[in-house]
């Protein structure tokens, strides 16, 4: 059995006519050969790589010399299947399903719902099971490698006063001893980025970031507490690193449901997957807006801070500094500030 295509040579744009074939006359079974037009003889090869084109277009073929054999799209070649990687036959399949019209795409959309539900409710549970899994050192390691490298791009030295600087550790210290045990070693680091403007940020370990321009732009000890205290939040409840883990488990199940190949069907999967990790993102931050304000009414601090924050940035800022939609990481200022008013 002959199958006729192009085949691109490798490094090169040039193509010539070639075809695979597969139980040919005195060709030893489980076998593939490469026949070219422009060599005499067939070699054996092996198929690396399969990049099925969803959307009806030609499927491409990586061979083992690093040739890539084009096979025009409609032709049937279900038979150079049990050649395939393994990881890559689950994306030849569903290339098939295309070529059967309102069959394929019932089949498809069946697919898409279950594979949407299965992230739904996967994502959580699993990426939170993987959180906890993790060696505390080597979330500790990862988190001083990322502030490291935030330190060679992004951020600078404080500029605060060192008496500043002494003032918000010390009150830091008390919203620490709130905190659970395991996390009452968090460290407060003084930044400053300009580029990025009034902010904190926590770090998958018990770090902490408090740059120069949130404090200079909440101009509020309170404020400047809170904020802290909304961080402190995240580390507690280890938002951030379970943030990672969701992602990731996001990006092993459209590998193993789609395949990793460039296809229509794995950006859809991908994207419906991004839309879950930006509601959870959304609920982290109600909850650690809520963790504040218990814990800045524990040590006798006014609980509303946070609802000033808002208000101010609201004010400053607009729409443009405001979440709330489907691809936001933070909820709406008006449904935060709602959240701790009441």
């Amino acid at each position: 059995m002959q199958f006729h295509g192009a085949l691109t040579k490798s490094g090169t744009t040039i193509q010539v006519e070639a075809a695979l074939l597969v139980s040919e006359p005195n060709q030893p079974a489980g076998s593939l050969f490469l026949a070219r037009a422009d060599a005499r003889g067939v070699d054996q090869v092996t198929i690396a790589e399969v990049l099925p084109m969803i959307g009806g277009g030609d499927t491409r073929l990586r061979l083992s010399t690093g040739d890539i054999f084009r096979l025009p799209a409609g032709r049937e070649h279900s038979k150079l299947e049990s050649f395939y990687p393994r990881r890559s036959r689950m994306g030849a399949g569903l290339s098939r399903l295309e070529n059967v019209r309102w069959r394929g795409v019932v089949a498809l959309s069946i697919a898409f719902v279950f594979l949407a539900i299965g992230i739904r409710f996967a994502i959580a549970p699993v990426g939170d099971a993987m959180a906890r899994m993790m060696p505390p050192h080597l979330v500790e390691r990862a988190s001083t490698m990322v502030l490291t490298q935030l330190d060679l791009v992004i951020l600078g030295d404080s500029t605060l006063p060192q008496a500043s600087q002494d003032q918000i550790s010390k009150e830091f210290e008390r919203l620490l001893a709130l905190a659970p045990a395991e996390y009452r070693n968090t460290r407060l680091h003084f930044r400053s980025a300009p580029g990025i403007g009034p902010n904190a940020f926590a770090l998958p370990g018990n770090d902490i970031v408090l740059l120069d321009e949130l404090v200079t732009f909440a101009d509020d000890d309170d404020v400047v507490l809170g904020v802290l205290a909304h961080e402190l939040g995240h580390v507690a409840e280890q938002h951030a690193l379970r943030q990672v883990m969701r992602s990731a488990v996001v990006a092993i199940g459209v590998s193993l449901m789609v395949g990793s190949e460039e296809s229509i069907l794995e950006e859809v999967a991908g994207f419906g997957g991004s839309l879950v990790l930006m509601e959870n993102s959304r609920a982290f931050e109600l909850e650690a807006d809520h963790l504040s304000a218990d814990w800045m009414a524990a040590i006798g601090r006014d609980p509303q801070a946070l609802v000033r924050f808002f208000q101010k940035i609201a004010e400053e800022c607009g729409e443009r500094c405001d979440g709330g939609s489907m691809l936001a990481s933070h909820p709406s200022f008006s449904e935060r500030i709602e959240a701790l008013s009441e």
